[in-house]
């Protein structure tokens, strides 16, 4: 799964999108609505859990802005033992 994008690393070339299989990343404007100049677009998650862990985005990321893990997160209640 992505874990983060570091936003301040991102160009916003859009390598990243292009490179992932299960079109898990976007490109978004960055900043705030009401700022005119300079509009500058950023790669974001937008569905996280279509994410396979392929790491063809961290790969592609010229800038490595995005890191993948592939720890596997267990829910608390699987962890109780008795």
């Amino acid at each position: 799964m992505i874990e983060h994008i570091d936003l301040s690393l991102c160009d916003g070339c859009g390598l990243c999108i292009d490179s992932c299989p299960t079109d898990v990343l976007r490109l978004m404007e960055a900043g705030k609505p009401w700022e005119v100049e300079p509009k500058t677009w950023k790669a974001v998650i937008v569905y996280p859990n279509e994410c396979h862990s392929c790491r063809l985005c961290a790969i592609d990321c010229h800038v490595d802005a995005i890191r993948v893990t592939h720890a596997l997160e267990i829910p608390p209640p699987f962890l109780v033992h008795r």
